[in-house]
């Protein structure tokens, strides 16, 4: 018994020290980058790295907060990654329902789409572009939001199967002996029963256009610039501004993080309820 409980000690110890490590490389980064955003520029530089300032400074941020493009970005940021997300979350259920519960398409659809995600973005990202310039859609948040959109519907769709998969038809049976529609159903028994696997699927769809770079620095322009576009700018010929840049990517991330914290017992749960059967 004692043998036992000191091999139950020994793997609790080392999980917790794996844990531990996990942790400390996740969140390294995040420190560094905000405690970067309030250092002097000569600490940025100094070798070997200053870790805490001694006399922290907020010169970036309040140098961000007076850019004349910050607040177009961040409501940019918003509205497009909003809309993307809720175009994308609403088609993609109604087609993963449709796939798994009356096999459209067969497996070749499935297959077809995860086919979608393999295709690196910089490939078509060229055909995309001159479609839209000949078009005259550059600059236009019908544009980035349709990219996202398409960008993301094989994804939530794979993930959204898996919810829909985890309910017994018998619910939906039920209600239509009891006269609803598939559509009344669908509506009324299914989406609130999955709405945990649903808001996790969309926080996790946010997350990808929120930070998406490639198609925003592609297809934006001044009128529709996003966050990570802003971002970008801070890095020029004359060289990096560190401070400022640093700052962007911290004021960048809150909204993922209030979100994250916000929608944290409906993340858990929908990934759970999605790995279950």
């Amino acid at each position: 018994m004692k043998a036992k409980a000191i091999r139950r000690n020994l793997g609790t110890g080392l999980r917790t020290a794996v844990l531990c490590l996990f942790l400390v490389f996740f969140t390294l980064p995040i420190l560094w980058v905000f405690l970067t955003s309030i250092k002097r520029p000569v600490d940025q530089m100094a070798i070997p790295p200053v870790w805490f300032p001694e006399n922290p400074v907020f010169d970036a941020y309040l140098e961000l907060f007076r850019h004349p493009d910050f607040v177009t970005s961040l409501l940019n940021s918003l509205l497009i990654a909003g809309t993307a997300t809720l175009i994308t979350v609403l088609f993609g259920a109604l087609a993963a329902y449709g796939i798994e519960r009356f096999r459209v398409g067969g497996t070749l659809l499935p297959n077809l789409l995860l086919l979608t995600r393999m295709i690196p973005p910089v490939v078509v990202i060229v055909p995309i572009f001159l479609m839209a310039f000949r078009t005259q859609m550059l600059d236009t948040y019908f544009l980035i939001i349709a990219a996202y959109s398409a960008l993301n519907m094989a994804l939530v769709i794979w993930l959204l199967r898996s919810f829909f998969a985890s309910l017994p038809a018998d619910m939906e049976e039920a209600a239509m002996i009891d006269g609803c529609s598939r559509l009344h159903a669908f509506w009324r028994i299914v989406l609130p029963v999955v709405m945990p696997g649903i808001a996790a699927t969309a926080l996790i769809c946010f997350i990808f256009c929120w930070n998406e770079f490639l198609f925003a620095v592609t297809l934006t322009g001044q009128e529709t610039k996003t966050m990570p576009v802003l971002t970008s700018t801070f890095v020029s010929q004359k060289g990096l501004d560190r401070g400022l840049m640093s700052a962007s990517g911290v004021v960048s991330s809150l909204p993922i993080v209030l979100l994250t914290v916000f929608f944290q017992r409906y993340l858990v749960n929908g990934l759970t309820q999605g790995s279950l059967k």
